[in-house]
């Protein structure tokens, strides 16, 4: 299993809710169709922030999803949600789960 982990802060004037409703219609629209997805979770960080958990069956999967983020739909509304220069990506590859 493979993994990316966003985290980002929110942009000036968008809220919580305005920030779920989005990520559902993108869930909805566009992720959930897309070839090796598991799940996204979305969590909140003590300090406001947050961190987002993107599920796939494989890095591959995952790389291709980013090949096709030309095609989301609601794009630029998506991309307004975040404080752009706050986001930082890592990417987890599952070794062992005990």
């Amino acid at each position: 299993m493979y993994r990316d982990i966003i985290s980002y802060e929110l942009a000036e004037n968008i809220t919580q809710e305005h920030l779920l409703q989005v990520a559902n219609q993108i869930i909805t629209d566009w992720m959930s169709k897309l070839p090796g997805f598991i799940k996204w979770e979305i969590h909140t960080n003590k300090d406001g922030s947050f961190t987002d958990i993107v599920y796939w069956e494989s890095q591959e999967d995952a790389q291709n999803a980013e090949k096709e983020m030309i095609n989301i739909p609601n794009a630029p509304e998506w991309y307004a949600c975040y404080k752009q220069e706050s986001i930082s990506c890592k990417n987890l590859t599952l070794l062992q789960s005990f």
